[in-house]
C-alpha cells in the first residue's frame, strides 16, 4: 500500500541546521514578513507571527535535543488538533483544516515546526510553500 506523501514538498527542502533564529525563521517568507524574534529561555519554543496584509500565520519552532523530542512535540500537536501523522523517512508531518483555520506541523531531525493560518488553507498553503525548511 502506498504511503501518503509529505505535503508541500517539505521532504525535498534543505534540512535546517544551527540555532540562528533569523535563519531558521526568516524575516520574510514569500509575501509574508515578521517582526524581530525575542529569544526564548533555554528549552522553550520560539514563536513568530508573519503578516501579509490582513493574513497572518503563527509559527512555532522547537529546537529539540534530538529527533525523538521533536517527534514528541508533533505528537502533542496531533493530540491537540486531532490530525493524523504522515510518517516519512526522516520527516513526520500532520495537516489539519477545520473551523479554527489550517494547521501544519512537521519535524526535520531535531527541529519541530508548525504553522497556523486562521484565514484558512489558502493562506497556509502560500506561506508553507515559501518556507525554506
Amino acid at each position: 500500500m502506498n504511503q501518503p506523501e509529505i505535503p508541500y514538498a517539505i521532504a525535498g527542502r534543505p534540512a535546517p541546521t544551527g540555532n540562528d533564529l533569523d535563519r531558521l525563521l526568516p524575516a520574510k517568507v514569500g509575501g509574508y514578513a515578521r517582526a524581530p524574534i525575542q529569544p526564548p529561555g533555554k528549552g522553550m519554543p520560539i514563536y513568530a507571527e508573519y503578516w501579509r496584509g490582513a493574513a497572518t500565520v503563527f509559527v512555532e519552532l522547537g529546537i529539540c535535543d534530538d529527533a525523538a523530542e521533536a517527534r514528541s512535540a508533533l505528537e502533542t500537536a496531533r493530540a491537540e488538533t486531532g490530525g493524523e501523522c504522515i510518517e516519512g523517512k526522516e520527516i513526520s508531518c500532520l495537516r489539519v483544516v477545520n473551523g479554527d483555520g489550517a494547521f501544519v506541523a512537521w519535524t526535520r531531525g531535531r527541529y519541530y515546526f508548525s504553522a497556523h493560518a486562521k484565514g484558512g488553507e489558502g493562506d497556509l498553503d502560500e506561506f508553507v510553500r515559501g518556507f525554506p525548511y
